[in-house]
């Protein structure tokens, strides 16, 4: 082509491949620049998508801090380092009915009700000190009233440990102090009323052991006088029957230690036959009342001799034995006793008691109930046999407490079985054996035959005649019995009373017509057969008999007249020249007191109170006088005495003379483990319970009475003597007339160690006793004999409460004469004199209550 330049083609298509060339280039950078751009917009928009999510999360953690805030019901501020509230949620306002708007940037303290002060803090002054934390109550006015608020304030610091704000929180807990409060109250009034309960038996248990002790005392010495078997018999009932009672007072006072767990068990050794006897000797008399048979089956492997609590073992026995008796109308009554597991070092052995009768039965579905308290079968069963329902509730726990357990088998109709299993230590045989009286070997291989229409009785008879070394031979049937003697001698022939074809009394006759030397013992659950009935018989016994009752007559009309030797017989007492004081207010237990320590060769001399006790003790070791006084071996302390109590006396006596004092051993009504405790902190070394036992008070004068000295002896002081100046026994007698101080002692059952009580007690008397007789002086000038006899009538009432017995025999005689309908011609004389006894007593008590210097 003409326009064409072929020479200068090269170079044009040269220069075309170089623009080419820059075009790629440029297009590759501008596709780099835009994927980098994509890439930013990608990483920009992910960035962008991860902080929306955050964002979100943020927001609903915020929520559910609100949402949990909200919740809770507290009330949460935040103050600045001036006070002032940075933050408040909506608790506050609702609670002390404030806007947001209100209070942000202000200081605040809550309304508080009259009175109180405010607590919330308003500055980091309160927060400076570790823990940083403080919390407080604070009673405060809100929209729903006067409300409890207890408030936790501390510290909020920022990443650099730097204190920035105050945080507090408030949590509303009025019910809670509500309660709290009213919890307190009731405790209050429950210890109130265990107080009462606790004076209640105290007194109780004084008022009815004091003449007890009589009782006890007297036939205790009653039984060192001749006396026949039959009177003895009698006696030794009358004895086990005080000694119950005893018991059932000492179970008064323990059940509420049972109740709470606190009763404790004595760990003593004691005669399990004569345990169980002596549970059926008390049981027996109301079983011969209704015809019924009682008798004691014991076990071959049962051991003589355990470690335990006797009062307590024989407690549940004999509540199982009245309880057979009164639910069986005829038939018997079997007590047992068996070994369950032998004795082992750790656990002692455990033993089983069973009481089988022949009464009414239980029905199933009343069983289980039982042994709870105040539960009987049913209603019927209360009105008619009578009782609380009591008794197998506690039987119970002291099955427990004894390591055992309790039950019973029944069916109604078919009698019934009541069981308790309890755990004895070992204890070793005491050197002096219930019937070392009497040779035992003496009956080895003697003929007895035995006759009894009753097989349980022909079975235990047989068991308890084997163990002596006899050999019985049983009828069921008394016509067998004298065919099978027609033709056989035997050494004695044991016999029961009552049987249905011939009785024993016909039986006896008979076999006494053909065999007059047969001796013949008569076993009878009734009435004891007298006079020309009588003398058929070599020996009586009513069931239940003991065993050793059992082998005493059995020996003594198969031996030799003389043989036998009554080692019972009472020996003179040996004299043991040591000197006695006796401190009691009773006269009773002074005479009883005399009486044992007589009996056990002692002398004595006596006193009233203790502040006799404490000078009798300053005669009797006073010395420079010219002549050397009589010393006591120890003192018998009675707990609670008029003018000064025992233990006032004693914290005295020793004191004044330190280890020259006598050895004190505290007489006391009360058995509360308290009470002991009181003894020993007033420095007694030993307790005597009252009533007083002869072998109890023997083992304590040989424990702590000191060895007689090179004394002549000295006559029984008489009760009056005081050996103190003119001074002090005018103000001795005129306290023993203004006051009775015993009073204020009978406090001591329920008080502190401080009697802190006792003073608030005696504090409250005198500030009320002036309004008292200004009540009594202002119906004396209105001539106003009702408002006279009531204000009187007030006086007394407080005034025998702290033992002013003049002022309260003067208020009761005030009180008569305006009650006579009559106003009284000396009213004004008797108020006046009235007045100056209630000044007299306020001093006397004011003294009694000031701290000794």
């Amino acid at each position: 082509m003409p326009f064409l330049d072929f020479d200068r083609t090269p170079l044009l298509l040269l220069g075309l491949v170089a623009v080419l060339m820059l075009g790629l280039e440029a297009w590759r950078r501008a596709s780099a620049r835009a994927r980098a751009h994509k890439a930013e917009i990608e990483t920009l928009h992910a960035r962008i998508e991860t902080l929306r999510d955050e964002k979100w999360e943020i927001a609903e953690r915020e929520e559910r801090y609100r949402d949990l805030v909200r919740a809770q019901g507290d009330v949460i501020i935040r103050k600045d380092l001036r006070g002032r509230l940075t933050y408040v949620n909506d608790v506050f306002c609702d609670t002390f009915g404030k806007l947001r708007t209100e209070v942000i940037g202000n200081t605040f303290l809550p309304d508080l009700p009259e009175g109180e002060r405010p607590r919330m803090l308003a500055s980091f002054s309160g927060l400076s000190m570790p823990p940083h934390r403080i919390r407080y109550d604070e009673r405060a006015l809100t929209t729903r009233g006067p409300r409890c608020i207890a408030w936790e304030e501390f510290a909020i610091r920022d990443e650099d440990g730097k204190l920035v704000e105050i945080q507090a929180v408030g949590r509303d807990v009025t019910e809670r102090k509500d309660a709290e409060e009213k919890l307190a109250v009731a405790l209050e009034q429950a210890k109130e009323a265990n107080r009462a309960k606790s004076l209640f038996l105290a007194t109780m248990s004084h008022e009815i052991r004091t003449p007890l002790n009589g009782v006890v005392g007297m036939t205790t010495l009653l039984a060192d006088t001749p006396l026949d078997a039959e009177q003895r018999d009698y006696l030794h009932t009358m004895r086990i029957s005080s000694d119950q009672l005893l018991g059932v007072i000492n179970d008064i006072l323990d059940f509420s230690k049972i109740e709470s767990g606190k009763l404790e068990l004595e760990n003593e050794p004691l005669n399990l036959l004569a345990t169980i006897e002596e549970a059926c000797d008390i049981g027996a008399p109301r079983a011969r009342e209704k015809g019924l048979e009682l008798l004691v089956d014991m076990g071959d492997e049962l051991p003589a001799w355990v470690r335990g609590d006797v009062t307590r073992l024989r407690q549940v026995l004999l509540n199982f034995v009245n309880n057979a008796v009164k639910f069986t109308e005829q038939g018997t009554v079997v007590v047992s006793a068996h070994v369950l597991q032998d004795f082992s070092p750790q656990q002692g052995a455990l033993l089983e008691f069973r009481v089988t009768d022949s009464g009414i039965g239980i029905p199933e579905d009343r069983q289980s109930a039982l042994f709870q308290s105040f539960t009987q079968v049913d209603a019927s069963t209360t009105r008619r046999y009578g009782g609380t329902g009591l008794g197998l509730a506690i039987s119970k726990r002291l099955a427990k407490l004894m390591g055992g357990t309790v039950g019973m088998e029944s069916a109604s109709g078919e009698g019934s079985t009541f069981w308790f299993t309890a755990r004895m230590g070992h204890a070793d045989v005491p050197e002096v054996s219930p019937l070392s009286s009497l040779d035992l070997v003496s009956l080895s291989g003697k003929q007895v035959a035995v006759v009894d229409d009753t097989p349980v009785n022909l079975r235990i008879l047989d068991k308890q005649l084997r163990r002596w070394g006899m050999l019985p031979t049983l009828f069921e049937r008394p016509a067998e019995a004298l065919t099978w003697l027609q033709s056989r001698k035997v050494d004695v022939l044991v016999t029961d009373m009552h049987m249905p074809e011939m009785d024993g009394q016909t039986f006896a006759q008979t076999l006494r017509e053909r065999s007059p030397a047969t001796p013949i013992v008569l076993l009878t659950s009734g009435t004891m057969p007298t006079g020309e009935q009588a003398r058929v018989f070599d020996a009586r016994l009513l069931k239940p008999y003991r065993q050793s009752q059992l082998f005493e007559a059995i020996a003594r009309v198969t031996s030799v007249p003389g043989a036998i030797k009554n080692v019972a017989k009472a020996e003179p007492p040996i004299a043991r020249n040591q000197f006695i004081l006796v401190a009691d207010d009773n006269a009773v237990n002074l005479k009883v007191a005399l009486a044992m320590l007589a009996k056990l060769g002692y002398e004595a001399a006596t006193c009233i109170n203790g502040r006799e006790a404490v000078d009798l003790v300053e005669a009797s070791l006073r010395t420079g006088t010219g002549e050397t006084p009589r010393q006591y071996a120890a003192i018998l302390m009675d707990a609670n005495m008029p003018v000064m109590d025992g233990f006032a006396a004693s914290r005295q006596i020793l004191s004044r003379h330190g280890h020259a004092a006598p050895p004190i051993i505290a007489l006391t009504a009360s058995v509360l483990e308290e009470d002991r405790q009181r003894c020993l902190e007033a420095g007694m070394l030993g307790f005597l319970p009252k009533p007083l036992r002869i072998d109890e008070l023997l083992e304590a004068l040989a424990c702590h009475a000191r060895k007689p000295g090179a004394e002549n002896a000295t006559e029984i002081i008489a009760t009056g003597a005081l050996p103190a100046g003119a001074e002090a026994e005018s103000i001795d007698q005129a306290s023993l007339v203004l006051m009775d101080w015993s009073r204020l002692a009978q406090f001591q059952e329920f008080d502190d160690e401080e009697r802190s009580m006792t003073r608030e007690v005696i504090a409250l008397f005198a500030s009320d006793a002036p309004k008292r007789i200004d009540d009594i002086r202002a119906a004396l000038m209105a001539f106003d004999s009702g408002a006279l006899s009531r204000a009187a009538h007030a006086l007394k009432g407080a005034a025998s409460n702290v033992g002013a017995q003049a002022l309260s025999d003067a208020c009761f005689t005030l009180e008569q004469s305006c009650l006579q309908g009559q106003w009284p011609e000396d009213a004004s004389q008797q108020v006046a004199a009235m007045a100056e006894l209630s000044d007299k007593t306020c001093q006397a008590l004011h003294a009694w209550a000031a701290p000794a210097d």
